[in-house]
């Protein structure tokens, strides 16, 4: 007698949910995604975040503005970089290695699973850097003339070396238990690297922390300032039609002000943006039981981590293109550095 004809026949037609992305559509994602789009991203966030950095060096670091945003491009170099090593790895374990375990095959799974950590520890460098500019620009919206003189950049690198220096010994201590073991297909005869004992509650714990706290901060401060910017644009519009005199040094000053307020709102937006299938995925872990890396929707859960690795490389790779186009100073010592001189057009 069939089984399962019974059990329909008993209890009716049990509708067993499916992952919308099957197997095969994975696997084609996967090729499209991590063998090709990532590491096209990864190699162009690299070059790109050099430039940055050279630029920002160029312009001096005296300053919290210029120093914030060059210590956000070294960070997002480290992990464009080791992004780009995961990247050539996967091609190389997909497309060179049969499966078979060999000494070089394992080492490079191992290589595979180290690159996959190591990009935390930059990535919360980012997302920590990219809060204390949120902040600090919304104190000097609030309260310019003391944050002046009582948020230096000294005390902001302070704040920021803090709070990735406590970061990086917590994913140290969550890490450090971790051991690597092979476990044998034998319908594949093949072999796969496996990390145990990694300390989840404490890599859990550290890292929602940190994701929340930042990612909900840098709202917050992307409302404040947008609500600046409208109110110092109606401002000058009364200004401009009351016909109020000022002096040249003031309006340059408030231009300056201004250009660097909107440098750091489009800056925060797009890390809001690109943070978003991460707050996506984690509210789905909650909420649907078996969106998991074992689960019945195990397939979406692996593709929403490849979507999440993507929009982190598309984030490290825009920032470039904000400075240029609302940074004066970036862009002139850009185009001293990397082209022709010219009159900025902002001026």
């Amino acid at each position: 007698m069939n089984v399962s004809n019974t059990t329909a026949s008993l209890y009716g037609t049990i509708n067993v949910p499916k992952d919308p992305i099957t197997d095969a559509i994975l696997i084609y994602l996967s090729l499209v995604f991590r063998s090709i789009l990532c590491p096209i991203l990864a190699v162009i966030g690299v070059f790109t975040n050099v430039i940055n950095m050279a630029v920002f060096h160029k312009m001096g670091l005296s300053d919290g503005v210029t120093q914030n945003f060059f210590i956000l491009s070294v960070s997002d170099f480290f992990m464009a970089l080791v992004t780009m090593i995961n990247g050539l790895i996967y091609i190389l374990m997909t497309h060179f290695y049969n499966g078979e375990g060999g000494s070089s095959e394992k080492n490079t799974q191992i290589l595979n699973w180290a690159t996959i950590l190591a990009v935390c520890f930059p990535q919360n460098v980012s997302l920590i850097t990219t809060v204390v500019i949120a902040v600090v620009r919304c104190c000097c919206v609030a309260m310019p003339l003391r944050v002046k003189f009582l948020v230096t950049a000294s005390r902001q690198l302070a704040v920021i070396l803090f709070f990735s220096f406590s970061a990086t010994v917590f994913l140290l201590y969550a890490f450090a238990p971790i051991q690597v073991i092979f476990v044998d297909n034998p319908l594949t005869n093949s072999s796969l690297a496996v990390f145990v004992n990694l300390e989840w509650l404490t890599y859990t714990l550290l890292t929602n922390i940190c994701f929340y706290s930042g990612f909900f901060i840098v709202i917050v401060c992307v409302i404040i300032l947008a609500i600046s910017l409208y109110r110092s644009s109606h401002f000058r519009q009364k200004s401009a039609s009351g016909g109020s005199s000022s002096d040249d040094s003031q309006i340059k000053e408030r231009r300056r002000e201004t250009r660097v307020v909107i440098t750091v709102v489009f800056v925060s937006v797009v890390s809001i943006v690109c943070y978003l299938p991460t707050l996506v995925f984690a509210v789905l872990g909650e909420v649907v039981k078996e969106y998991s890396a074992f689960g019945i929707y195990r397939n979406s859960n692996s593709f929403t981590l490849i979507i999440m690795a993507v929009a982190l490389l598309i984030n490290l790779n825009v920032n470039i293109f904000i400075y240029y186009f609302f940074n004066t100073r970036y862009r002139n010592v850009f185009m001293a550095l990397f082209g022709s001189k010219s009159k900025s057009y902002w001026e």
